[in-house]
C-alpha cells in the first residue's frame, strides 16, 4: 500500500494555525507514485545508525523508500500522538520498553508473536530482554535491540589526588557516600557524586537513581505474583535518606546542573573527560560516546582513567550489588498501513551484522547471544563489556505493568522535591504513597 507522505513543514504550519485560532483548510500532501514508502520513526540520537539501515534496506528492496522521522524530544509522548490516527502513524516505531504494555493497552501497537513465532533468529535472543517486550496478555509487541545495566563510575586519577583507593570497590551505601564526603573535605574541585533527580532528566531519575536504590534495600518495587505496587515504608524512607544525605551534604549536583535536561551528554562529553566529576550512578552506554569521538579532545585513554564497577545493596545484603535494565525495541502501530514491510525492516535492523554495527556506534549492551560472544563486540577500543556483563547477573527489569509510566513520572517529581529541599525524606515516603494511591488504587497495593 502506498502510504501518503505529510510534509513536515505543513504540519508544523497546521499547529500553528491552530494555536492561533485559524484551522487549516489545506494540508500538503505528496503521494509516492512508483515506490512503496516506509515511515521510520526513532530518536534523533540514533541518526547515524538509522541512515545507515535506510541506505542498506533500500538497496535490498528495489522500489521501496525509507522515509525517516527523527524525534529530538519527548520521544514517547510525540509518538504515542502519531499512532493515533491512520493518517500520521508511522509503519515502524522505537519504544523505551516501559511504555510497551500501556501502548498495548491504549490499543497502538500490533502484536508480533505470529512473527516471532516463526522468526528462527528469535532464538538468538537473550532471554530475559525478551520480558520487556511482552505485555500483561503475555504476547511479544516488540523487538529489543538494546540493553544497559547502571552501575557506578569512578574516577582513578581524581581518588589518587586525594588519597583514596584507586581500585575502589564499595559494598555498601555508607561507603559510596563517605568516599563522596572524603573527596569534598579534600577541597578537590570535583563533584563527589552525581545522581539523577529532576523531572528534566525524566526516566534516569526514576530508573537510575530510584529504583538502583530501592532495589538494593531488598524490597520489591512491585509484586508480580500478586500483580500490586509494593510500598515498604522502611525501604522508602531509607532511599530518599540517601538522595536527601548527597543533597543536604552538599555531595551531589547543584539543581541548576541537575535540571540540564541534556546533563547525560554533558557529563560523558564534557565532565568526565575533564574530571569534573569524581563518581557517577549511570549506565554502559557512556564508552560509546568516548569511542565515537564525541569529546573535543580524543579520549582513547579513558578506561585508564575510569572504573565501571557494581552499585552495592544497602548494607551489602542479598547478591551484595545491584542494577536496574531497561532498553528499546522496534515495534509496529496497528494503523501502520505497510505491517509486512515493517516486520522486514525490523528483521534486517536486528540480524547479526546491523547489530554488532549498532552496539559498535553506541556503546550499548547486544541483545543478541551470538554477537555477545563475537571477537567484534568483545575486543573494542574504549570498551566496558567486560565489566557491564558481570553486572548483568545482578540486574531487575522494571515492571511492565500498564501504570508504570504514570508511577515513573510521579517518583521523578518526589525526587526533585527531595532533592530540591523542598520536602523531607519522611514526606517523600508520604507523598510517594498518596501518589501511588491517586494512580493506581489502594486495592492494587500491598503493604509491607
Amino acid at each position: 500500500m502506498v502510504k501518503k507522505l505529510v510534509i513536515r513543514l505543513s504540519l508544523a504550519l497546521s499547529v500553528l494555525m491552530l494555536a492561533v485560532g485559524v484551522s487549516p483548510l489545506n494540508t500538503l500532501v505528496v503521494s509516492a507514485q512508483d515506490n512503496t514508502v516506509l515511515q521510520v520513526s526513532y530518536p534523533s540520537w540514533w541518526e547515524d545508525w538509522f541512515v545507515e539501515l535506510k541506505a542498506d534496506f533500500e538497496e535490498a528492496n528495489e522500489g521501496v523508500a525509507v522515509e525517516l522521522i527523527p524525534l529530538f524530544d519527548d520521544v514517547t509522548t510525540k509518538q504515542a500522538m502519531m499512532m493515533q490516527s491512520a493518517d500520521t502513524a508511522p509503519d515502524v516505531i522505537v519504544e523505551d520498553t516501559y511504555v510497551i504494555n500501556s501502548d498495548v493497552n491504549a490499543g497502538y501497537l500490533a502484536s508480533m508473536q505470529a512473527m516471532v513465532d516463526e522468526w528462527e533468529d528469535w532464538g538468538n535472543f537473550e532471554e530475559a530482554v525478551k520480558q520487556g517486550v511482552s505485555a500483561e496478555n503475555g504476547e511479544v509487541y516488540g523487538v529489543p535491540f538494546s540493553t544497559d545495566v547502571q552501575g557506578l563510575w569512578y574516577n582513578r586519577e581524581i581518588f589518587e589526588e586525594v588519597g583514596l583507593e584507586t581500585d575502589f570497590a564499595p559494598t555498601s551505601w555508607e561507603e559510596v557516600l563517605d568516599a563522596a564526603r572524603a573527596l569534598k573535605e579534600s577541597g578537590h574541585a570535583a563533584m563527589p557524586l552525581f545522581i539523577y533527580v529532576t523531572k528534566a532528566t525524566g526516566e534516569a531519575t526514576s530508573m537510575r537513581t530510584f529504583q538502583v536504590l530501592y532495589s538494593g534495600t531488598g524490597s520489591e518495587f512491585y509484586d508480580f505474583d500478586e500483580s500490586k505496587w509494593v510500598v515498604e515504608e522502611q525501604a522508602l524512607l531509607d532511599t530518599f535518606g540517601f538522595i536527601d544525605t548527597v543533597f543536604q551534604e552538599g555531595l551531589g549536583p547543584t539543581m541548576s546542573v541537575a535540571s540540564n535536561s541534556q546533563i547525560g551528554t554533558m557529563l560523558a562529553e564534557t565532565m568526565m573527560p575533564n574530571n569534573e566529576v569524581a563518581m557517577i550512578m549511570d549506565g554502559n552506554w557512556v564508552t560509546g560516546t568516548w569511542r565515537r569521538g564525541d569529546t573535543a579532545e580524543p579520549y582513547d585513554h579513558a578506561m585508564d582513567v575510569w572504573g565501571f564497577i557494581p552499585f552495592p545493596t544497602q548494607t551489602g545484603d542479598g547478591d551484595g550489588f545491584t542494577s536496574m535494565s531497561g532498553g528499546w525495541a522496534f515495534a509496529i502501530p496497528e494503523q501502520a498501513d505497510n505491517k509486512e514491510l515493517a516486520t522486514a525492516f525490523i528483521q534486517m535492523a536486528v540480524d547479526e551484522e546491523h547489530k554488532l554495527a549498532y552496539v559498535l556506534q553506541t556503546g550499548d549492551m547486544t541483545v543478541r547471544t551470538d554477537v555477545a560472544e563475537s571477537d567484534g563486540y568483545l575486543t573494542q577500543d574504549i570498551s566496558n563489556y567486560e565489566e557491564a556483563n558481570e553486572i548483568l547477573q545482578y540486574t531487575n527489569f522494571r515492571p511492565t505493568a500498564d501504570d508504570y509510566a504514570t508511577i515513573s513520572t510521579h517518583i521523578q517529581e518526589v525526587v526533585e522535591a527531595l532533592a530540591s529541599g523542598t520536602i523531607t525524606p519522611e514526606e517523600a515516603v508520604q507523598q510517594y504513597t498518596d501518589g501511588l494511591i491517586r494512580i493506581v488504587g489502594e486495592e492494587n497495593i500491598v503493604t509491607r
